[in-house]
């Protein structure tokens, strides 16, 4: 005769899955109720697949080739719309861009929800807890509705993880380096390289970065450093505040605020990294730079999941009450920059427990073999 905890092992799965399913619905409904102008004309997949169409010509970084390639494919443009990715993005956009748009972009929805999936995979906690995370993220919502890349990245960095965990240094390396996608967000890893004196992760970064730079010239010319430099001064990059992730984000597009807050970002995350296990070190690198990068969008906070994920297993209840209400969508219907402010509480929490108790990086590096 089955016990009663027997009997009762398939409420709390039932329960994760309900949560989960409920979440997905709802976003499936909030996509579907979208206008066209909304879902495909101010996607940035259509950024992606104009820099794919126009990937080898010297116009990849003009806005009006990009608004024609648009108009030709979807019918439609916005002006803050525009191909700001190094180069060799847009050779690794150019498959995409040989499809019709529409094929194309539901392709690239496709590998987003794969690329979820080898997150939950990789997650190394309670993956049921992730996955209700995913449902209900706005960020990873986003992400998929608009046809962002983040969740690439977010996958790249957990593999550096597994591999940095079995020993595979230069293995993980390599894995970093695909985040160039968003160099930008990881401006705090060579803090993490060098406490962990992270040589190999180096050399396998640098390999990588040697591929994506050749492909640079190949997908701009010779003088694709220039053109990419005016690329990114261009302020139709940056159109609003209130749709980054980051301190702008929370402070103003112009307030004086930003530059201190960040300066002392950089330094509690930092504490982090140069002191905390492998995990919380991570998690770090993803939380600190998307804070403290000049440009980001709603999307790129999918990179807190890790952090925020963790946080759930913090010794102060408040930093588990936070962060449970952080993995939620309830912080929209607060003030802009609540997630920021979320977030931020969590990395003084995390300080103050990883003073109390360091421990030592290199125990977590090769612990698997």
């Amino acid at each position: 005769m089955p016990s009663l905890s027997e009997k009762g092992s398939w409420i709390r799965p039932a329960a994760w899955t309900i949560v989960i399913l409920t979440g997905v619905l709802f976003r499936a409904f909030i996509i579907h109720g979208l206008p066209r102008e909304m879902e495909i004309c101010e996607a940035d997949f259509s950024a992606f697949y104009s820099g794919g169409t126009l990937a080898g010509s010297p116009q990849l970084y003009s806005p009006d080739a990009a608004f024609a390639a648009q108009d030709k494919a979807i019918g439609c443009h916005n002006q803050n719309i525009i191909f700001i990715k190094p180069p060799f993005y847009a050779l690794l956009m150019w498959p995409f861009a040989q499809l019709p748009f529409f094929p194309a972009f539901y392709l690239f929805r496709a590998l987003v929800l794969g690329g979820v999936a080898l997150f939950l995979w990789m997650w190394p906690g309670n993956r049921w807890a992730a996955a209700a995370a995913c449902a209900w993220s706005v960020p990873l919502a986003t992400t998929f509705t608009v046809g962002q890349d983040v969740i690439f990245v977010l996958v790249a960095v957990m593999g550096a993880y597994r591999m940095l965990r079995s020993g595979r240094e230069f293995a993980a390396g390599g894995l970093l380096g695909l985040c160039a996608i968003k160099f930008h967000l990881f401006l705090l890893l060579p803090v993490l390289l060098l406490r962990g004196r992270l040589w190999k992760t180096v050399a396998g970064g640098a390999a990588v970065g040697a591929v994506w730079f050749a492909m640079c010239f190949a997908a701009a010319g010779p003088h694709w450093i220039s053109l990419y430099r005016t690329a990114l001064a261009d302020p139709r990059m940056n159109p609003s505040a209130h749709n980054m992730a980051n301190l702008r984000g929370l402070f103003g597009y112009n307030s004086p605020w930003t530059l201190p807050a960040a300066a002392v970002v950089a330094v509690l995350c930092g504490y982090l990294i140069w002191r905390g296990p492998l995990e919380v070190a991570l998690a770090a690198v993803l939380a600190g730079g998307v804070l403290i990068t000049p440009h980001n969008t709603v999307s790129d906070a999918t990179l807190f999941l890790p952090g925020l994920l963790l946080a759930r297993r913090m010794e102060p209840a408040a930093a588990r009450a936070v962060a449970a209400f952080a993995l939620t969508p309830l912080y929209v219907f607060l003030p802009a920059g609540a997630l920021q402010v979320a977030v931020l509480a969590i990395i003084v929490a995390a300080v103050w427990m990883v003073h109390r108790r360091p421990m030592p990086f290199r125990a977590c590096i090769g612990e698997a073999r």
